[in-house]
């Protein structure tokens, strides 16, 4: 029985019994401490509590160790982020003699930093049991308590430390929370047993400068971890100001630090701030836009905010973060004629999100135009009025000499493409028009189809025929060990096995870029009970073909 249902158990009959019934019939239970870190969750939505069935303790490392590392270039796409973040978050049996092995919570703490989840791996050490007892767990949950200002709880865990309590790192740790606490004197005591160890001259100067209350040097070096992070915030105003990250810090630090670095458009007049945005360029105008985006008054330029927002990225990689954080707005912005001269990008940016409707809605204006925009036919069989000033004008207002020519839809390409991705994002890969749609999105595409193609039908879609001509024609890659293995994991049912591989070569681009690896590891995904995880990474692949 699991310690968790153990525990849950034992905590009801004890409520429902009393102390002395309790007591004159003895229940079995674990101590909250014989909890396994592997077994902490922080999600309901990821593979369950087996997700390790079918795996040794030397496997889960071998595919844990090959996910990208907190101090490693992270990965290749955010799709791919979230899905190793939802493995990693997932709670559940620990691997075949894996059970207390502390080297596997460790590299699950590290491999979830890499995949953007600071606070999560924060949350999930806060929810594991006697993490002092643990050094490299303790090392994580204080650094990254630090880190993300929780400063209290990253002091308890240096204080309850019980190995190596003298190392000039858990010292200067100490140090700190005593300064913090007022106990400056202790402080320095407490630093200068860690100098004798090993020196750092930037923890010094800004220790000295918190227990003496005085500026730090301008000579002291941008912060490069969490505990840097969080005595340079202690030395100035958060409100007002955040303190510089070192380019060479780990990029989960770096994340820490993002905040704009320019004085906010102000928004009272919306029209007159996008005229003013649109005058900059780089992260100030990308900002500027945003704070007009996130004003809730005048939606029609908000929409021509997120346009330009959308129309400004370089790159599918670019779009795709811009429209994940901003693709939510679009349920809000009203269809007009100059918005949808973005539509395109905004009807994509609510797929990516899936918020289906709202790209449902600028797809079909796309194709019909802007509600309440009269055709030229409509027009001309109208009444003309003159007005008190002697100009001409049709019943509904429009001037007579006003130019209206026919509405333009987008190229059929990208509204091929459109379709085929909402048809992805629904999950809708057979029956309707989808085999018509997908046949034109191929013909449009040219070459370099054959990966999304593959992955379509492993999820479902139907192919033509000749395409497994096609591939026996592939020249393909060399064999790589992780297809291989997770091929062999994928038929055991081995979930997390399987989706670790699979994610392993998705983000290589050596093995991502070829289209039956690709496929394959999508299928793996799938079968591993993550599809939609999977059908948005092939949106990712179908997206990026139009940028």
């Amino acid at each position: 029985m699991s310690s968790w249902k153990m525990i849950s158990r034992a905590s009801l009959l004890a409520a429902l019994l009393g102390g002395t019934a309790a007591a004159q019939n003895p229940i079995e239970v674990e101590r909250l401490d014989a909890l396994d870190p592997l077994e902490v969750s922080l999600t309901n939505r990821g593979l369950g509590d087996r997700l390790w069935a079918g795996t040794s303790r030397d496997m889960a490392e071998a595919v844990l160790s090959r996910l990208p590392a907190s101090d490693g270039p992270g990965y290749a796409s955010e799709a791919l982020a979230d899905t190793a973040r939802l493995i990693l978050l997932t709670g559940g049996q620990p691997p075949a003699g894996g059970r207390g092995d502390a080297r596997l919570a460790e590299l699950r703490v590290d491999r979830l930093l890499a995949a953007g989840g600071v606070h999560d791996a924060f949350d999930l050490l806060e929810r594991t049991p006697t993490v002092n007892r643990r050094p490299e767990l303790a090392r994580w949950h204080a650094e990254l308590g630090f880190a993300v200002g929780e400063p209290e709880r990253a002091c308890q865990t240096a204080n309850a430390l019980i190995e190596n309590r003298d190392v000039p790192e858990w010292l200067r740790r100490r140090a700190f929370c005593l300064a913090m606490d007022g106990q400056g004197a202790a402080a320095e005591l407490t630093a200068e047993l860690a100098r004798s160890g090993s020196d750092d001259d930037d923890f010094d100067a800004r220790l000295f400068s918190i227990t003496l209350d005085t500026p730090v040097a301008d000579s002291v070096a941008p912060a490069d971890s969490g505990l840097d992070f969080a005595m340079a915030r202690y030395l100035v105003d958060p409100e007002a100001d955040t303190p510089a990250i070192a380019a060479t810090a780990p990029g989960w630090l770096r994340s820490l630090g993002h905040t704009p670095d320019f004085e906010p458009v102000p928004v009272s007049d919306v029209k007159a701030a996008l005229e003013a945005a649109l005058a900059l360029t780089g992260r100030e105008r990308h900002h500027a836009l945003e704070e007009i985006l996130a004003q809730g008054g005048d939606r029609e330029v908000a929409g021509l905010a997120l346009g330009h927002m959308l129309a400004d990225t370089s790159d599918a990689a670019r779009f795709i973060h811009v429209a994940r954080h901003h693709g939510r707005e679009v349920d809000t912005l009203p269809l007009t004629e100059a918005a949808l001269a973005h539509g395109y990008d905004i009807a994509l940016a609510a797929v990516i999100v899936g918020d289906l409707r709202a790209a449902a809605r600028w797809r079909d204006g796309l194709v019909d135009g802007p509600p309440h925009r009269p055709s030229p036919a409509a027009l001309a069989g109208q009444p003309i009025v003159e007005t008190a000033d002697g100009q001409l004008i049709y019943a509904d207002g429009t001037p007579v000499d006003a130019e209206m020519p026919d509405w333009v839809p987008p190229s059929p390409r990208r509204m091929v493409t459109l379709d085929l991705a909402l048809a992805v994002a629904r999950d809708a890969l057979s029956g309707g028009n989808i085999d018509a749609v997908l046949a034109a999105w191929i013909e449009s595409q040219g070459d370099n189809t054959l990966g999304v193609q593959l992955a379509l039908a492993e999820l479902g879609a139907r192919l033509p025929g000749d395409m497994r001509l096609t591939v026996l024609g592939q020249a393909g890659i060399a064999t790589v060990t992780e297809w291989s293995s997770m091929e062999m994991a994928m038929r055991a049912g081995a979930k997390a096995e399987t989706a670790m591989l699979a994610i392993t070569l998705l983000n290589r681009p050596e093995t991502a870029t070829d289209p039956v690896v690709f496929s394959r590891a999508i299928a793996a995904l799938d079968a591993a009970g993550l599809r939609r995880q999977a059908l948005a990474l092939v949106l990712e692949r179908i997206v990026a073909r139009v940028r």
